[in-house]
């Protein structure tokens, strides 16, 4: 039974590492740290995801140690996160379509980004990553998400650590994959590049409207065509498969500058 949770959390983690203001984020994080520290710019969202691991491990720990305390009020709490998370998932794709609208993109917006500090955003460190990652745990809509699952698949602390644990696996998994995608974006920057960057902008937008909605679509009471696991497998795929074409696209670029 928990191999199976394990499994189901560490795909709403892989979904979770695909949130648009993740992507946004590490972004930001990954160019401004590629001229200083070229190789280890490729690993700024492993870095970002490592912060993220351990506030969501500590909510993780927490809500098992609580455990039927905290039950009482879950519902509730799950509730005003999806909200907050609906709301700014509709401002990311708002802010990204009209960059592009505007012809003006170079890489995609996020909100919680201009929330940290501007020493942080504009720091050339990718060890600057943690503390950034870090801070997004603090998010409400995190916490409420995390609590939400050590509910449902923990029974106990040691339930809630493994939980936590698969969870924080699949984050980093699709964080890495980001940083690594947007290094080469970055690194391989020729004159054909600017329509798989529309692209990749477009995409975080269009990520940030379909989960939007199905959350808006659960919280109104409708049922979803498929399960949350299902949705998520499905997300994360579509993720992969622009990844696969911008890096296919880069290498095109390449061979026709050869």
């Amino acid at each position: 039974m928990l191999t199976t949770s394990a499994f189901t959390v560490f795909v709403l983690g892989l979904r979770h590492g695909a949130d648009p203001d993740h992507l946004a984020a590490i972004d930001n994080l990954t160019r401004n740290s590629i001229g200083r520290s070229p190789r280890l710019a490729r690993f700024v969202g492993t870095f970002f995801a490592g912060g993220h691991t351990l506030m969501v491990l500590a909510i993780a720990l927490l809500v098992g140690y609580l455990g039927s305390r905290f039950a009482a009020h879950s519902h509730l709490v799950e509730s005003i996160g999806t909200w907050i998370s609906i709301f700014v998932l509709l401002l990311v794709a708002a802010l990204n379509l009209w960059q592009l609208r505007q012809g003006t993109g170079e890489a995609p917006i996020g909100v919680k980004t201009r929330l940290i500090p501007a020493f942080l955003r504009a720091s050339s460190s990718p060890w600057i990553a943690i503390p950034v990652g870090l801070l997004f745990g603090f998010g409400f809509e995190t916490s409420s998400q995390v609590a939400a699952y050590v509910l449902a698949f923990g029974s106990d602390i040691m339930g809630a650590l493994v939980i936590g644990s698969m969870f924080c696996l699949g984050m980093v998994c699709t964080d890495t994959l980001d940083s690594v995608l947007v290094h080469r974006l970055i690194a391989q920057h020729t004159g054909h590049l600017p329509q798989p960057m529309r692209v990749w902008i477009a995409s975080v937008a269009l990520l940030a409207v379909g989960v939007a909605l199905y959350e808006l679509a659960q919280q109104l009471g409708w049922r979803p065509i498929v399960p949350e696991l299902t949705a998520s497998a499905i997300l994360v795929c579509s993720l992969l498969a622009v990844f696969i074409w911008v890096y296919a696209s880069t290498r095109r670029s390449v061979a026709m500058d050869a």
